[in-house]
């Protein structure tokens, strides 16, 4: 069941790896190939058109990636105490908002622990000017094996 739920996510998202700049560092992805999710399967790509908010000078929010983890939402609330971030809409519409008009109309900077790259599993937060601040063998799972020792599921179904 974790498997299918996993292609769901990437099916009704806009989850691009190799054009993405949390490629590397993103826990879907890195998920994925721990499942031995690796090529297009049964479902059909959703990719519902979100809005993207560039309104604020240093931070951008790609909803389009989102899992509605609620990291931002818990971290905005809970440590930060802005409540920046809600969920706005019902089933497939459902997002991840703004608690306000735009980005640019809320309070949150640099250094909220909401917008801190660890927080948001998939990179829909993203810092201007900080894309891909990671080469290519330098990253999270370049460094640190995706599956921690634990083979995907085609090769512990051959052992």
């Amino acid at each position: 069941y974790r498997r299918d739920l996993v292609r769901m996510l990437y099916h009704e998202g806009n989850h691009l790896c190799p054009i993405c700049e949390a490629s590397g560092r993103c826990e879907l992805q890195a998920m994925g190939y721990r499942l031995g999710i690796t090529q297009a399967t049964k479902y059909p790509y959703l990719q519902p058109v979100r809005p993207v908010d560039a309104s604020h000078p240093d931070i951008v929010l790609d909803t389009n990636r989102c899992i509605l983890c609620g990291r931002c939402i818990r971290a905005s609330r809970d440590i930060d105490k802005k409540h920046v971030f809600e969920y706005v809409g019902r089933g497939i519409r459902k997002r991840v908002g703004v608690n306000g008009y735009n980005l640019a109309d809320t309070d949150i900077a640099l250094s909220d622990r909401a917008i801190d790259l660890a927080t948001c599993p998939v990179g829909c937060i993203i810092q201007k000017g900080r894309g891909f601040f990671a080469p290519i063998g330098e990253r999270q799972f370049d460094k640190r094996p995706i599956t921690l020792g634990i083979l995907p599921v085609k090769e512990r179904s051959e052992q």
